[in-house]
C-alpha cells in the first residue's frame, strides 16, 4: 500500500528535477500522448474554468489508460485527479511532507504563470505492474492552478546496455584516465537512469570507476557478493581470464527503483580494464 506521503514525494521530485528536454532525441509515443492530453486539458480549463475539474476526475476524454490529468492549487490542495490520487481531492497535501519536501513543494507553488508547458522526471509506482518505474510528467501553471499529466518511461534493456558499453570502450581506448574521471563524476554521456558503466582493474581486482556509487572506487571487486548473497566478483574475474568479452547474471539493487532485481552484465576487456554495463530484468521474487 503506497502512502499519501510517498505519492507526494513523487510529485515534489517532479518539481525538483524539472527542466527542458534534450534537443535531437527521439520522442516516444507516450510522450506525444501525454503532452497532447495536457494541452487538451489546458484548453478545456481555459474554456470552463474550475468546472473542468469534474471532467478531469472521472473516466472520459481526460483519462487514457495510464495517462490522466491531476490539478493542485497554490495552497497545496488537490483539486482534481483522474488516477489513484483522486482520494486526495479536497485535501491540503502540503502538511503531509517532511521539511525538505515542503520546501520543494512550496517552490513550485510559488512559480509565476509562464504560459509554457514544463516537464520533469521522477520515480513512482506503476499501479498496473505493482513496481516503481521512471515517470515523466508535463505540467503547466494557469492562474492559481497547476495542471499535470505523466507517463511511465519504458525500462532500459539490452540495446541501451550495448550502446553504453560501446561508448565506454571507445572512450577508454582513446583516453583511459579522462574516461574514468568522467564516469566517476557522473558525466551525463556515461549515465542513463539505470544504465551505467563499472570499470575493474583486472591486475589489482579493484574498482576504478563506478557509474553511480563512488563509495566503491578503490575497494576490492573480487570479494563482492551480489544482493542474494552469492559470490560476484571472484567468479566474474575467473570467467574473464584470457577472454575479451563475456556476460554475467546476478542480483543487484536498481538505483532507479531501489529494488533488488535480476541483472545481466555485458563485459568487455580494454587492456587491463574490464568494462561492465548491464540491464535490469525486474524485481526478484
Amino acid at each position: 500500500m503506497i502512502s499519501m506521503k510517498s505519492w507526494l514525494a513523487g510529485l515534489v521530485l517532479l518539481v525538483l528535477f524539472s527542466g527542458v528536454g534534450v534537443a535531437g532525441t527521439s520522442v516516444p509515443d507516450d510522450e506525444v500522448r501525454a503532452r497532447a492530453l495536457l494541452e487538451r486539458a489546458v484548453a478545456h480549463y481555459r474554456e470552463e474554468g474550475e468546472r473542468a475539474f469534474a471532467a478531469f476526475s472521472r473516466v472520459g476524454p481526460f483519462a487514457e489508460n495510464d495517462l490522466y490529468v491531476f490539478v493542485v492549487d497554490r495552497d497545496g490542495t488537490m483539486l482534481a485527479s483522474g488516477g489513484p490520487s483522486r482520494q486526495l481531492i479536497g485535501r491540503d497535501v502540503s502538511p503531509l511532507l517532511d521539511d525538505q519536501l515542503q520546501l520543494g513543494f512550496a517552490a513550485v507553488l510559488a512559480q509565476p504563470v509562464t504560459g509554457q508547458i514544463q516537464e520533469g522526471e521522477y520515480r513512482w509506482v506503476n499501479w498496473r505492474k505493482g513496481r516503481v518505474e521512471r515517470k515523466k510528467a508535463f505540467y503547466q501553471i494557469l492562474d492559481d492552478h497547476i495542471l499535470a499529466v505523466g507517463y511511465y518511461i519504458p525500462r532500459s534493456g539490452p540495446e541501451a546496455a550495448r550502446d553504453m558499453l560501446e561508448r565506454v570502450v571507445a572512450a577508454l581506448t582513446e583516453d583511459a584516465e579522462q574516461t574514468i574521471e568522467q564516469i566517476n563524476r557522473l558525466d551525463a554521456q556515461f549515465y542513463q537512469d539505470d544504465t551505467y558503466p563499472v570499470i575493474i582493474d583486472s591486475d589489482t581486482g579493484r574498482f576504478v570507476a563506478h557509474g553511480y556509487n563512488r563509495g566503491l572506487i578503490g575497494s576490492r571487486f573480487d570479494t563482492v557478493e551480489d544482493h542474494a548473497g552469492q559470490p560476484l566478483g571472484a567468479p566474474l574475474l575467473r570467467q574473464m581470464r584470457g577472454r575479451d568479452a563475456g556476460e554475467f547474471d546476478y542480483q543487484w539493487r536498481n538505483p532507479a527503483t531501489q529494488q533488488v532485481e535480476s541483472k545481466t552484465a555485458l563485459i568487455r576487456r580494454v587492456g587491463r580494464h574490464l568494462v561492465l554495463v548491464g540491464w535490469y530484468r525486474g524485481a526478484t521474487e
